[in-house]
């Protein structure tokens, strides 16, 4: 059975019923305030954000994990203390919580900190009071963004911006900007060079109002839009303020103008250029006719191929136009013996500042047998990077005819002015042959030795006479330099002996045979011609020295020294000219005949003389060996 509850056992039962469920209602509020404190410290740990609690007086109650990242301190180390802050900070700060008095929260932008290391950041703050039931603030929540990276990169971007206006405000070269139909931009130099005094006389024209009608014209034939071709370059004509007209050179770029596509024009100023182009080109024009109607032949070359002929070379070369001959190697048109020389010289010429002389080419026409020629060249365009080569050619058919024909007068020069000798040193053997024979009508003797050996010498001064006479071709061989004058001493020995001269030839010792390569014919016939001189220049009679010699520069030297009157100072330059002689009878053309041969044979002629004293004269041939 149950029992009844006595009054006083219901209360209390209902009392501790009560306290239980107070007690159970109270552990379940505690219990869910538990949980949003760790909910709310586990995102303040978790933010990006730098978030610290501080007292109304600033002293620091509690601070984020990202507080401690951003400013070096650990939570414990700040706790209880005041946050560090620069002058700046400071007065933002105290300002900042008179106001915070006034309004629930307030917002700070750039506040400078000071980290642990001593470093400044610049953080955005938000503060945020908490206040009481009563409404009286007890503490701040304060909330820090770290902007130092944006800052700095707003700030080099500001510096960028500057230095980007500089030089477009200070480049020299005009720079437009143009907007739907209109140039919404200009630099100075943009105004200066329309000769408009401020930008804003530009700034909403469009091109039509400054663009040469013509060059408009053909922008619109063209089909060009600079808006839809972002890069294209062209010379336009620009009308400016005043009414002239300049050359302009531009380049355009797409670009985004205040969040808006544009077309950005950067232009150049050409008209002197373009002027001075001009007239160059005008001067080439004037250059190319005189080259073209020049009486001399002229070719021009570039990396030894043919780019230009004048009518005179072309016919010179048998050729009917130029095109028969532009792109060829310029070798192409000269022997090929000789195209080793030509290589050296083009190079040569390219390599130095100089003019290349005159030397004696063969060329080769398109038809017919090779023209003597000789040629010069010179660079005339260097700075070019195939530098331009000019070479200037002349026909020396005609020159050789002529020089022909004064070899040949002038051997019949000779021969008349050696007939008187001839002639006593013919008489002389046959005086002999005559007695001679005589004798051996009496009785047998051995004489006929003696007849032969003068016979011989009679047969000797014959052939050299039909020798000189003969027309000789040009053809080099090697020989031996002491035969060829030996032979030539006892050709002039008849001559000498009527003159009273001995003639005396020495070769140095170390030269058992001095080789040159010479055309036999007209080197006796140089010599002659010196001989001849030395001799006529003793009329009292003398002695002439003639001496070979290696000179050490790869020449092989003949030195001819006589004891003659010698020749005036005066008239010594003088001396191969045509016509200039200083006997009266001379003619002056065996000398100028000795210096061509001698050129021809690649050597060199030279001639010292003291008056009363003699005359010394040096032929230089190229050696061709010396065994």
């Amino acid at each position: 059975m149950n029992r009844e509850l006595l009054p006083s056992e219901s209360k209390r039962d209902c009392r501790i019923i009560s306290e239980f469920r107070v007690r159970t209602i109270l552990s379940k509020v505690l219990s869910d305030d538990r949980k949003k404190l760790l909910v709310l410290k586990t995102f303040l740990n978790r933010t990006s954000d730098s978030v610290f609690i501080t007292d109304e007086k600033g002293i620091t109650l509690d601070a984020n994990r990202k507080f401690e990242e951003l400013y070096g301190w650990t939570r414990e180390e700040v706790i209880g203390t005041m946050m560090p802050m620069t002058l700046e900070s400071l007065a933002l700060a105290s300002a900042s919580s008179e106001r915070s008095e006034l309004r629930d929260s307030i917002d700070l932008q750039g506040l400078k900190r000071h980290r642990k290391d001593g470093r400044t950041v610049l953080v955005d703050v938000a503060v945020a009071p908490v206040r009481d039931d009563e409404g009286a603030v007890f503490a701040y929540v304060i909330i820090e963004t770290d902007v130092t990276g944006q800052r700095r990169a707003e700030e080099k971007l500001k510096e960028s911006e500057e230095r980007y206006r500089i030089l477009i405000d200070t480049l020299p070269e005009p720079i437009v900007v143009y907007q739907d139909n209109m140039l919404v931009f200009a630099n100075p130099a943009a105004y200066q060079s329309m000769g408009a005094e401020h930008p804003s006389q530009l700034l909403g024209l469009d091109i039509s109002s400054f663009v040469d009608a013509e060059d408009l014209e053909r922008i619109v034939a063209d089909e060009i839009d600079p808006i839809k071709q972002p890069s294209t370059d062209n010379v336009i004509r620009i009308v400016r303020f005043d009414g002239t007209v300049i050359q302009v050179e531009f380049s355009a770029a797409q670009i985004e103008y205040e969040g808006k596509p544009a077309m950005q024009f950067l232009c150049r100023d050409i008209t002197e250029q373009k002027n001075a182009a001009d007239k160059l080109a005008a001067k080439e024009r004037e250059l190319s006719r005189i080259l073209k109607l020049s009486p001399e032949p002229i070719v021009l070359t570039q990396s030894g191929v043919i780019t230009f002929l004048n009518d005179r070379a072309i016919q010179l070369l048998r050729g009917t136009c130029a095109s028969q001959f532009v792109g060829r190697h310029i070798l192409s048109i000269f022997s090929e013996s000789q195209h080793q020389i030509l290589e050296d010289r083009m190079r040569r010429v390219v390599e130095s500042e100089e003019y290349m002389e005159f030397i004696e080419l063969k060329l080769l026409p398109l038809e017919g047998e090779a023209i003597d020629v000789e040629a010069a060249s010179i660079c005339v365009r260097k700075y070019l990077e195939q530098p331009v080569v000019q070479i200037v050619i002349r026909d020396l058919t005609d020159r050789k005819r002529a020089e022909e024909m004064i070899r040949r007068s002038e051997k019949l020069s000779i021969a008349g002015e050696l007939a008187a000798g001839v002639a006593h040193e013919i008489r002389n053997p046959l005086t002999a042959l005559r007695g001679f024979m005589q004798l051996l009508r009496a009785r047998n003797t051995d004489y006929v030795d003696i007849m032969l050996m003068e016979i011989d010498r009679i047969s000797f001064i014959v052939n050299e006479f039909i020798g000189m006479a003969k027309p000789q071709a040009l053809r080099f061989v090697e020989c031996d330099l002491k035969q060829l004058i030996e032979s030539v001493m006892t050709f002039m020995q008849p001559q000498a002996l009527l003159f009273n001269v001995q003639m005396e030839l020495k070769v140095a010792g170390d030269m058992d045979k001095p080789l040159v390569e010479c055309e036999p014919n007209q080197m006796k016939q140089v010599y002659m011609n010196v001989l001849k001189n030395a001799i006529e220049s003793m009329p009292r009679g003398g002695k002439i020295e003639i001496s070979i010699a290696d000179d050490m520069d790869g020449y092989l030297l003949t030195r001819i020294v006589d004891q003659g009157v010698g020749i005036p100072e005066e008239r010594l330059g003088k001396i191969g000219e045509p016509f200039f002689s200083l006997k009266e009878s001379g003619t002056g053309l065996g000398l100028m005949v000795c210096n061509r041969i001698v050129e021809a044979h690649r050597g060199k002629l030279n001639i010292y003389s003291v008056v009363d004293k003699g005359t010394t004269i040096e032929i230089a041939l190229p050696l061709r060996a010396i065994s």
